[in-house]
């Protein structure tokens, strides 16, 4: 089968660009497989971080056909004729956020009138964590125009039977990420970081309100008056930072806390998951998480907030810990629970039998399947 895959590829950094890596390579073990990259991604005013790109990186084959651009319509009609006269069967792509809804539905939709190609969107987010008026429409005509989706939670799905309860689609869980290397020692880790012997527990990926970062400052506190932990925070911070460092100097949290605020590059992300005992997620809002799946690679458990699909991919008391969300006793019990009851190779062993069923092949299966066959609920 000829299959393009449409987004964001390397150059670009981040969850999106690496989740399209994957399945490309996974794809083209036995497909004819392209990539269209986008000219631009973003413009600069909407993009919170210091940068889009993975500096150091080019855009090499193959992925340099750099066609889209979500603000340029001719761009749109453009890659459709590309598509259109590379005969592709199946044009792939990810969505998550409105702003890229004209685009990949113009896209969809010119494939639909003019080509027998069928189009298949692998849904992050349909409700946004931030909302903007005229979400819903723009979410509305890209459905209407695509043939089929594969959501990787519950929330994701029930989000898209609202706008089309006769929607084509597959629930198929996020695959965990394995681009980021091997697990290394548990001390050379540490070690690397400059961590010593005791419990680690790490929050990882960007920081944003939705993300609850607050709460988990607000727990240290509480987790300091019963267990002496570090725990880390790693990521860029994508909105002001000035309340969280003066909650981390008001809680006095300096010894318990190593902040490392910045983009973690992609050769250093193994140091910081084989460094940690658990993974803490306190989102507000959520409907998967890519973080998740990382920690899942190296098999380390998380701590979640009972919020979209996150139940989904942690399964309370064999996997990791559920907790209600903004709620800091409840997290700090929760932290406190882990590391009293010995959770940690327990509940690794069990990621390690669940990962496999999970992956990459898994996956790709179920895109095609739904493409080929339709309805496969």
């Amino acid at each position: 089968m000829k299959i393009a895959i449409i987004g964001p590829f390397p150059p670009y950094r981040g969850g999106i660009a690496h989740f399209n890596t994957l399945l490309y390579d996974t794809l083209a073990g036995s497909h004819e497989v392209s990539a269209v990259n986008l000219r631009r991604q973003y413009p600069g005013f909407l993009f919170p971080g210091t940068s889009q790109y993975n500096d150091d990186e080019p855009a090499a084959p193959p992925y340099d056909t750099r066609l889209l651009d979500p603000l340029s319509p001719p761009s749109w009609y453009r890659t459709a004729r590309h598509l259109a006269a590379e005969e592709i069967e199946l044009a792939i792509y990810k969505y998550w956020m409105p702003f890229f809804a004209p685009a990949l539905g113009s896209i969809a939709r010119h494939l639909r009138r003019k080509t027998a190609a069928k189009t298949v969107c692998i849904i992050d987010n349909l409700t946004p964590h931030e909302h903007r008026p005229g979400d819903r429409a723009l979410n509305r005509y890209l459905v209407r125009h695509t043939d089929a989706f594969i959501c990787m939670s519950d929330t994701v799905k029930e989000d898209l039977l609202q706008l089309n309860p006769d929607a084509s689609y597959k629930r198929a869980p996020h695959p965990p990420y394995v681009n980021f290397g091997q697990p290394v020692g548990r001390q050379e880790a540490r070690k690397a970081l400059g961590l010593g012997d005791g419990p680690v527990m790490l929050y990882f990926g960007f920081i944003r309100a939705y993300k609850g970062v607050h709460t988990l400052l607000d727990a240290l506190p509480l987790v300091r008056d019963r267990l002496a932990t570090t725990a880390i925070i790693a990521g860029e911070f994508y909105e002001d930072k000035r309340p969280y460092l003066e909650k981390i100097d008001r809680l006095e949290l300096g010894e318990q806390l190593i902040l490392a605020d910045r983009f973690i590059p992609d050769e250093e992300v193994n140091l910081y998951f084989s460094a940690a005992d658990v993974v803490v997620l306190p989102y507000r809002s959520a409907t998967q998480s890519g973080i998740v799946s990382i920690a899942q690679h190296y098999e380390v458990p998380c701590i979640v907030t009972d919020v979209g699909g996150l139940p989904d991919m942690v399964t309370h008391g064999k996997t990791g810990l559920v907790v209600p969300p903004d709620d800091p006793r409840a997290l700090a019990d929760a932290i406190i629970d882990y590391f009293a009851g010995s959770y940690r190779t327990s509940m690794a062993e069990r990621i390690a039998i669940e990962k496999d069923r999970y992956g990459w092949d898994s996956f790709a299966e179920a895109i095609l399947q739904l493409a080929t066959t339709g309805r496969a609920k």
